[in-house]
């Protein structure tokens, strides 16, 4: 059972993922021949609750799988990570949701998505944690009844004083105000990829204290007020961009929560999506906190003390 002195919730989906390497994509109604298939355990949810537990820190994870061999995959996965999975709940009809993930030359990565049981996720009894944050994936604002108990469990994570955050997706990002408008408090952080962000409308920060720009290969830039901090990321070898905002978010939110500064936040976070970046796979092959270090320095980073304890 997870400590839940101190402890990040994530809401989100569990998937299993079929990545497929492909050198073009055909036209609609052609044929084309992958040269390299992943099967791996994956969703924005997951992928997110295993980049934290990975890093070593406490983490539950509220998601919904069916009862079908793909469930067995990613709750293991999770499990094996650390991730505390107590409360994933079984849906008797709908299956595990599933994303096929073809891959092009450079890491580039298309989602061809079924969400499945994901959708059908209710949420269970807040928990009474001294200390909370809820991490939200943007899926899981998509539809309800997913989303209208989603929205709930920010309401009563704020009335319990947890930080809170949410991560855009593609087709959130222009919705998302109407949902914002619905909380009681600002965000903690609001964050996106720069297409994601440059989507919402320019209220964001009436919304959130800290707006967060995922820019890939280029780093990451923080917003908080008038002052914006950036960090220009890593160069790697990328073979599959897939989960690597989802790394990013869980190592960024959970540094924060423990205590880190923004400035070092970014710069764990930038290493751990570069990793999951320079692999193929998505939820299994998230960094350790080790392989984190040891990046950083091999990139003539100071490692700040609180990320070697």
């Amino acid at each position: 059972m997870t400590d839940t002195r101190h402890v990040v919730t994530v809401i989100g989906d569990m998937n299993v993922d079929v990545s497929l390497a492909i050198d073009a994509w055909p036209h609609e109604g052609g044929d084309v021949l992958a040269h390299g298939v992943t099967w791996s355990s994956g969703g924005t949810g997951l992928n997110c609750a295993v980049a934290i537990a990975r890093f070593g820190y406490a983490v539950r994870l509220w998601s919904r799988v069916g009862r079908d061999p793909a469930a067995d995959q990613v709750r293991n996965t999770a499990r094996d990570a650390g991730v505390d999975i107590e409360t994933v709940q079984y849906d008797a009809t709908e299956a595990t949701g599933l994303c096929i993930i073809p891959v092009t030359p450079g890491g580039e990565r298309t989602f061809l998505s079924a969400r499945g049981a994901n959708v059908q996720w209710h949420a269970p009894d807040q928990p009474t944690d001294v200390a909370g944050w809820l991490h939200v994936c943007g899926h899981a604002l998509l539809a309800d009844p997913q989303r209208a108990l989603t929205i709930a469990a920010l309401r009563r994570a704020h009335a319990a004083g947890w930080q809170t955050s949410l991560d855009l997706c593609d087709p959130l990002a222009p919705l998302v105000i109407p949902i914002l408008a619905q909380l009681d408090a600002p965000l903690t952080v609001l964050m996106g990829n720069e297409r994601e962000v440059a989507a919402v409308p320019r209220a964001l920060g009436s919304y959130a204290e800290m707006i967060v720009t995922k820019r890939g290969a280029r780093g990451a830039a923080v917003s908080i007020g008038a002052e914006r901090i950036t960090h220009p990321g890593y160069v790697v070898d990328a073979i599959d961009t897939t989960a690597c905002g989802d790394t990013f978010g869980g190592v960024f939110c959970s540094a924060l929560f423990h205590g880190a500064s923004v400035v070092d936040a970014l710069a764990v976070a930038n290493a751990a999506g570069a990793l999951t970046a320079s692999r193929r796979g998505a939820a299994d092959i998230e960094p350790t906190r080790r392989e984190i270090c040891r990046f950083l320095s091999d990139n003539q980073q100071t490692l700040p003390l609180w990320l070697t304890q």
